[in-house]
């Protein structure tokens, strides 16, 4: 099946799902915690360098992920692009009028580095990603917190621990999210288990739209059947609804135990309340699904997905996601075959490799108001070459649309991360983030961030070799290990008179300077009148 997928440019659809009832999952632990204030204007900072506690991403293996990946150089050939449609009936962004590709018309609005490897600690690799409101952005990565403007300049820092009000803590894999429609900054946040001591991690939200003000910082602890003593929370989702923050991890004691999903009460958490919440038993890297929304838009369900190499997606359904009574369900297993990339990523110039991670979905899926559709991208295997996949869910037929994107035909391409944004039913903005390397061009490129992009009505086309890079870095030999996750954030403040809410988004992702990682930042628009 994965021959349909990547040889034409026509977007490709599962076939419609045999019945299959429904699978409620009980709650088997729970989550609580009370808060403490941190005020970010009398914040000192805390623990900084990396440490031999610093670890790597784990895989279902209980393995740091591509640590069992060959390296090797793909002589295959790519699929190239047949033709221009990618609208299926009824299919994801099929709404009236669009074109079938961005970026162009495209404003970069602003494009800066953020923070590199030794304002993180040195600590590898940079699990970079930020977050932006009405006037700031949040860039959070291993080790530390840094808040700019739109357009670069920076407003406060700290390390990570020292944000968090948490001392000598070794904390790491932060995420952000900004609430729009309350005026909130979320970071989330773990920490390495302790021998005989319940699983915790950290929670923060903001009082207010400032981000270099104060927060509620809950370390979040969490007992029951699924968190033994001494477990490890890894690799926390961030993901948001109307009403609640919705995660999920990762956990191992020391190999790999099970996924939980969870979900906590925006009410509670922004007035500092104790709080209280069951979780749930989940296929391995399952993502809160976000909403989005200019404000965040109501919802009749709440969703998570997991990628499942070998088989295709995991759809579950909660219900009631800021309580009482959270219910969670598997709606359906969705049949969409992909692999996992099959080797790891190749740099000029060195025969150090990268990790391109092991085809989870890595950044928080989207769902645009009620619309049936769940948009997500991921890691792949494209003719022997790490590659990216991206597509929508159509919640309501349990069926998928799906499409690659890579830079040419001898690039290697990960790291995606995925925006949406509804400008009319069933008509997107899509933004669709990633890193490259080509040591197969002409001229050699090492570590670059690009983007590539969708208007409304455009369907699902295959983005093959017309994405726009941001920034070309240099190639590394110290660090093997890149990114984990990157991340896409609409801004919910319209760009100018004539570029409307809702067609700008943050793009956050990594590269290498001078063998060290670094971060960029940038901030574009899509559309008419942008």
């Amino acid at each position: 099946m994965l021959s349909l997928l990547v040889n034409v440019e026509v977007a490709a659809a599962s076939p419609p799902p045999a019945p299959s009832a429904q699978l409620a999952i009980a709650p088997a632990g729970r989550g609580y915690a009370t808060p403490t204030l941190v005020d970010q204007r009398t914040n000192s900072p805390a623990r900084q360098t990396a440490t031999a506690a610093d670890h790597p991403t784990l895989g279902v293996d209980g393995k740091p992920t591509g640590t069992t990946l060959p390296a090797g150089v793909s002589k295959a050939t790519k699929p190239t692009a047949t033709g221009t449609s990618a609208r299926i009936p009824d299919g994801p962004n099929t709404g009236p009028s669009g074109q079938p590709r961005a970026p162009s018309p495209t404003t970069i609005n602003s494009n800066f580095a953020g923070i590199d490897q030794a304002g993180g600690g040195g600590a590898q690799p940079s699990d970079i990603n930020a977050s932006v409101g009405a006037t700031q952005i949040m860039e959070t990565v291993n080790r530390r917190v840094t808040v700019f403007s739109k357009t670069g300049v920076l407003q406060c820092t700290n390390t990570l621990a020292g944000w968090l009000g948490l001392g000598t803590t070794n904390v790491f894999d932060p995420r952000t999210i900004y609430d729009n429609l309350n005026n909130r900054f979320v970071i989330i946040a773990t920490t390495s288990g302790t021998a005989g001591a319940a699983p915790r991690l950290f929670l923060a939200a903001s009082t207010s739209s400032n981000a270099c003000g104060s927060y509620f910082v809950y370390t979040l602890t969490f007992t029951g059947a699924l968190f033994p003593n001494g477990m490890l929370l890894d690799y926390p989702y961030l993901g948001q609804d109307r009403v609640a923050i919705l995660s999920s991890t990762n956990n191992f004691n020391p190999g790999y135990v099970n996924s939980t999903a969870w979900s906590v009460s925006k009410a509670q958490l922004y007035v500092g309340a104790a709080v209280s919440f069951p979780a749930f038993s989940v296929a391995f890297s399952t993502a809160p699904v976000t909403v989005t929304g200019i404000p965040i838009a109501a919802t009749a369900n709440t969703y998570y997905v997991a990628g499942v190499p070998g088989t295709g997606y995991n759809l579950y359904r909660m219900n009631n996601s800021a309580g009482p009574g959270t219910t969670l369900a598997l709606q359906a297993t969705i049949a969409s075959t992909y692999a996992a990339p099959s080797r790891r990523v190749n740099q000029c110039g060195t025969t150090v490799t990268l990790d391109p991670l092991d085809g989870r979905i890595a950044w928080a899926p989207v769902q645009a108001r009620n619309s049936t559709f769940v948009w997500f991208t991921h890691g792949l295997n494209i003719s022997g070459f790490p590659g990216v996949r991206y597509g929508a869910i159509n919640t309501s037929t349990n069926t998928v649309t799906v499409a690659n994107a890579f830079h040419s035909g001898t690039s290697d391409d990960f790291n995606p991360s995925l925006g949406a944004f509804e400008t009319t039913p069933n008509s997107f903005n899509i933004w669709l983030n990633w890193a490259y390397t080509d040591t197969g061009a002409t001229t050699c490129t090492n570590t670059s961030t690009t983007f590539n992009g969708v208007l409304p009505g455009g369907g699902v086309p295959a983005l093959i070799g017309s994405d726009i890079t941001l920034v070309t870095g240099s190639n590394t030999t110290t660090n093997t290990r890149f990114g984990d996750y990157s991340s896409v954030h609409v801004d919910p403040v319209a760009a100018s008179g004539t570029c409307p809410a809702g067609s700008t988004a943050l793009l956050a992702q990594q590269y290498f300077v001078g063998g060290n990682w670094a971060t960029r930042l940038a901030r574009v628009s899509i559309g008419p009148g942008c």
